[in-house]
């Protein structure tokens, strides 16, 4: 499988291919594309997000990994995922990035708590965004587990 780093470039160089689809969608559409889409602040919350999957939301969180380190003393959250063993839960493509964006969200539930800040006052975009971002982040990072595997049989 992939090592940590070549999982991080894997996802960099995803999300340049990303971005550089969107903006050629943009400039000529195949489909009927809005350009709402291509707002600013919306690219930038996907992309933060998506880096953010990318180092700290990683599949990887049921192993001592670099993701599992980034979280500090705030890595305890992650302790019960590793007795499901690697490649387990986490990396479900449908359950993994549910249970990768939930467990961080009760974190940020009380942290607005604490702020008083209502999160249903933020809008809708604002909350896809990110989600899009989290969740395209951890299901490229499970398709190059699986991808790599396959081209590893291959060679052997």
């Amino acid at each position: 499988m992939p090592s940590g780093r070549t999982h991080n470039r894997i996802n960099i160089i995803a999300l340049f291919i990303i971005l550089l689809s969107l903006f050629s969608l943009l400039k000529k559409p195949v489909l009927p594309f809005p350009s709402s889409y291509m707002e600013s602040r919306r690219i930038i919350i996907f992309s933060l997000a998506y880096l953010f999957g990318t180092f700290f939301l990683s599949p990887d969180l049921d192993v001592k990994s670099g993701p599992y380190n980034r979280w500090g003393v705030f890595k305890i959250i992650w302790l019960p995922y590793q007795f499901f063993g690697h490649r387990g839960i986490l990396h479900h493509p449908v359950l993994g990035p549910v249970i990768l964006t939930f467990t961080p969200a009760i974190l940020l539930y009380f942290l607005l708590l604490l702020l008083n800040i209502d999160a249903g006052e933020l809008p809708v975009w604002i909350w896809t965004s990110a989600l899009s971002g989290i969740f395209i982040s951890i299901e490229i990072h499970c398709l190059s587990d699986m991808l790599w595997g396959k081209i590893c049989r291959q060679w052997r």
